[in-house]
């Protein structure tokens, strides 16, 4: 058994319509393909010895213990390491529910497809499933293989807590989610951007962009913050800040035992020691807290108990008590045997799995121990409370009692101020005092501490009272009622014609005032400028629109291969567009029909919004039938105002763009509003390439629904030039000499159908064409664009293709000779592999009046290549 590829899929994807966070393990079963699970000696009863649990899992059954039905029945292997991978995910805290395995064309090789939460456990745990399976199936003792899956469940917990979002920013992420906000994580830690483009803002934990660094700073400096609120009259423990432990005894002996030893700058909770009370623990704290930080705060411990407010904006959200981890005695058990049974308690788990976190024994609780005189084996008497950790921290294993309703109206205003003083947006106020219900100045407490980026764990969980949702205090504080978090974004995809649609849309947005981010498969773009260069149609290239901060509307051109090896880059679109479907890179990645290909470009009409506009070419069936997919409203566009499909949109009162007596039209029902002459459409070439045509119909419609006014559509359109600089590749003219040179880069059937239709237009005698062949393309559909290319060329020249991806040089020659060979038309054929000295060859023995075309598969070469031509004919012309 061999798992040949696992793939990570983190967005609108072709093989769910719900679930977005995919693994796609491809998985070569083996000697397992023939040998089902019910021809597996004993192979159901050690999995029941083992995981019981999968009795929940209903499978095609639909009811319980319908996964176990199949397994006694017979079934593959790749079906129940889909089940292993989502029970042992459950297992470990993670629970997803979407699971698939689908056979391939290959015998023996299957598409595993099961759901996780966190990418990294995803992947860890496809692979643990396959080990699991075969530990089972090849008879390893089970005592060992139970072990092994323990072990596998405590790693991908690890894993979890490693790459998840703290419970704070987790807490945001999820309101924001629930809003309708969208997210990008943008790094591995808890740095986020909410919204897209020029609308996002950005939270790390829980400093947002909103946060003042000055602020920041004063709360990290906790003797600044003592002495401003001090002077601001905020009742504050008397301390002073030392740098020497020849300080230290001076310093206790000014303000009085009990003391509170920790660093200046720390936060958290981290190098501090309460509750001291001689001089030589006073020492200890001293060198703990100069771990953290160079200056340590000496100060008077208040009597009473830890409280945590919560300031969000100025307004208090939450209090809790914090009480640290800790034990009460029996009179019968061992002080560890208390500390077990207290982790014994469900609620308490690894990390921030759970509302409580385990109790581990470090130095600081041995130390804690050790100074109430006992040790671990030590039978604490009956009703003794022993504290564990020397501060209340949650992720210590202390616990929280929700205050909120209980605070009194002076000490609300005291706490807001607090916030106000030190200028936080999100402010942790901590508090010492007998309660929250006095006043403070009546109980005696005081302010000990305020925090920059405080916990929310406390206050979303608590171990008593009601949970607090102070996330949402913070998303209506970054985006009040009204404010908008989402820009438009266009997605485009089909088979031929993406990459001019994706720029023409951009163009006349452009020009309607947007600032434009567009990707295309030549490269990245914020308005005119290229940010990046290459084959940019997949989800990474999305997201870098996405995350630009000027960027108002993202025109996103949506190719197949981005779509299969991680699905969109978004999680839904205003304007989806599907412009065609032919056969192209089929046999790839399991896509091997024009079907196949179909539900591949669905996933885009799929994932417009229900207030979106799926774009569709009702000439074409396959994009047609993609209507039953889409949640948004329906448009249609054709080069056949009478198409039957345009007249049921038409007789529906709804809208659609045609082709009518030489106008770029808009129905809206019945009537018509011409936008302009395909003549006076550049792209166009006076309206004889219908290829782009077709286009334009597909970009006008698509910024119509959006909205775009009908003078800014005509203004695009007429202003959009089809030359290398705003297209690329597509349909460039070059006149060199008496000769002319149109480079372009149809490169499958499809393509050069169109294009030699519109070459066959044009007035040229004589038609040469540099072609090569890309690997990733089936024979047929190689031997195809050769055969298409001979029909219309009566001069070739075979070139070596820049992507060859796995094919020899001599194989692809010999597969374009093939497809020359099987047309009626028998033109001159001539190998020039190196792609400079092929156009340059065909260029210069062009004969009078000659078409040139080069098919290039790396555009920005091929013009290279011609203009240098160029530039060396005219130079010698002025040199004459």
């Amino acid at each position: 058994m061999e798992i040949l590829e696992i793939r990570t899929l983190r967005g609108p994807n072709y093989w769910s319509g719900y679930w977005k966070k995919l693994i796609i393990m491809r998985l070569d079963i083996g000697e397992y393909e023939e040998r089902p699970s019910h021809k597996i000696d004993g192979f159901y009863g050690r999995m029941m010895d083992l995981m019981p649990s999968l009795l929940s899992h209903g499978c095609s059954y639909g009811e319980e213990g319908g996964f176990l039905r199949r397994v006694k029945e017979g079934t593959w292997a790749g079906h129940i390491i889909e089940h292993f991978a989502l029970e042992m995910q459950t297992l470990a805290g993670m629970d997803v529910g979407y699971g698939r395995t689908r056979e391939t064309d290959e015998p023996g090789i299957y598409n595993v497809v099961f759901g996780y939460l966190e990418e990294e456990v995803g992947r860890y745990v496809g692979r643990a499933a396959v080990r699991l399976f075969l530990d089972l199936a090849e008879g390893r003792p089970i005592e060992e293989v139970k072990a092994a899956l323990a072990r596998d469940i405590q790693e991908m917990r690890e894993i979890r807590e490693d790459v998840r979002f703290g419970p704070s920013t987790g807490s945001i992420v999820e309101e924001a989610e629930t809003r309708g906000i969208p997210y990008i994580r943008l790094n591995d830690q808890s740095l986020v951007q909410l919204g897209y483009g020029v609308h996002q803002k950005r939270i790390q934990a829980t400093t947002t962009s909103k946060t003042n660094m000055i602020s920041v700073d004063i709360a990290g400096d906790k003797s600044a913050t003592k002495k401003l609120l001090g002077e601001m009259g905020v009742p504050v423990p008397k301390g002073y800040r030392i740098r020497d432990l020849d300080e230290l005894e001076e310093t206790i002996d000014a303000i009085g035992w009990p003391v509170v030893v920790k660093p200046l700058d720390g936060n958290h909770g981290k190098g501090a020691t309460v509750g001291i009370r001689d001089l030589e623990h006073a020492r200890a704290a001293f060198e703990k807290a100069k771990e953290y930080s160079r200056w340590v705060i000496v100060e008077k411990m208040l009597e009473g108990s830890d409280f945590r407010a919560l300031v969000v904006n100025n307004r208090l959200i939450a209090v809790a008590e914090r009480i640290p981890a800790h034990v009460v005695g029996d009179g019968r058990r061992t002080i560890q045997q208390l500390i077990d049974e207290t982790n014994s308690d469900p609620r308490r788990g690894y990390g921030h799995e759970n509302v409580l976190t385990q109790i581990t024994i470090d130095n600081q609780t041995l130390r804690c121990i050790a100074n109430a005189g006992h040790t671990l084996e030590s039978v604490l008497p009956a009703g003794e409370m022993l504290t564990l950790k020397t501060t209340a921290n949650i992720s210590t294993g202390g616990t929280a009692i929700d205050r909120t309703d209980e605070v009194h109206p002076e000490n609300v205003f005291l706490f807001e101020r607090i916030a106000r003083i030190i200028g936080l947006d999100i402010a942790g106020i901590d508090i010492i005092a007998t309660n929250v219900a006095e006043p403070l100045r009546e109980s005696g407490g005081g302010i000990i501490e305020v925090n920059a980026a405080p916990g929310f764990r406390m206050h979303l969980a608590p171990s008593e009272g009601i949970g607090r949702n102070v996330a949402e205090h913070v998303v209506e504080m970054l985006f009040p009622p009204g404010v908008p978090s989402r820009i438009p974004i266009f997605a485009i995809t089909g088979t031929n014609g993406k990459t001019t649609t994706t720029r023409l849309i951009a163009h006349i947005l452009k020009g309607s005032g947007k600032t434009v981010g567009f990707t295309t498969t030549d490269g990245t773009y914020i308005q005119n400028q290229q940010i990046v260069t290459g084959d940019n149609t997949g989800p990474v290239s999305a997201q870098l629109v996405l995350k630009d901060p000027t960027v108002e509307v993202a025109v996103l051109e949506t190719a197949r291969g981005g779509i299969i090896r991680a699905g969109l880059g978004f999680d839904f679109c205003d304007v989806g567009i599907v412009l065609n479907v032919a056969e192209d890179h089929l046999g790839l990645k399991d896509v091997n029909t024009l079907e196949d290909l179909a539900r591949v470009k669905s996933v885009v009409p799929r994932a417009v919004g229900k207030r979106g506009y799926a774009v569709l070419n009702a000439e074409d069936e396959n994009v047609y039938k993609m209507k039953e997919l889409v949640d948004g409203h329906l448009v249609y566009f054709s080069m056949d105002e009478n198409h039957p499909n345009i007249r049921r949109q038409a007789e529906r009162g709804r809208i659609s763009c045609v082709y009518e007596n030489g106008y770029i039209t808009i129905l809206k029902g019945k009537w018509k509003v011409r936008i302009e002459k395909a003549v006076n459409i550049p792209l166009t070439y006076g309206g004889r390439a219908e290829f782009m045509i077709q286009n334009v119909l597909a970009a006008t419609l698509g910024c119509f629904v959006h909205g775009v006014s009908l003078e800014d559509i005509r203004v695009g359109l007429t202003t959009f030039n089809a030359g290398t600089a705003q297209t690329p590749g597509r349909l460039n003219f070059i006149e060199i000499g008496d000769t002319t040179v149109l480079m372009d880069y149809a490169h499958n059937p499809a393509g050069i159908t169109g294009l030699t239709k519109f070459i066959k237009k044009l007035p040229n005698k004589y038609r040469t064409v540099v072609i090569n062949g890309t690997g990733d393309r089936r024979d047929e559909d190689i031997r195809e664009l050769a055969r298409i290319a001979a029909e219309t060329f009566d001069r070739i020249v075979l070139r070596r293709g820049n992507y060859l991806r796995g094919r020899s040089e001599e194989e692809m020659t010999q597969l374009l000779q093939e497809g020359i060979a099987q047309s009626e038309h028998k033109p001159q054929v001539r190998i020039i592999p190196d792609s400079r000295e092929a156009i340059r060859h065909a260029i210069k023995h062009a004969r009078k009046g000659e078409l040139v075309v080069t098919l290039a598969d790396l555009v920005p070469k091929d013009i290279s290549y011609v203009l240098e031509y160029r530039d060396e004919v005219l130079q010698s012309k002025a040199d004459v």
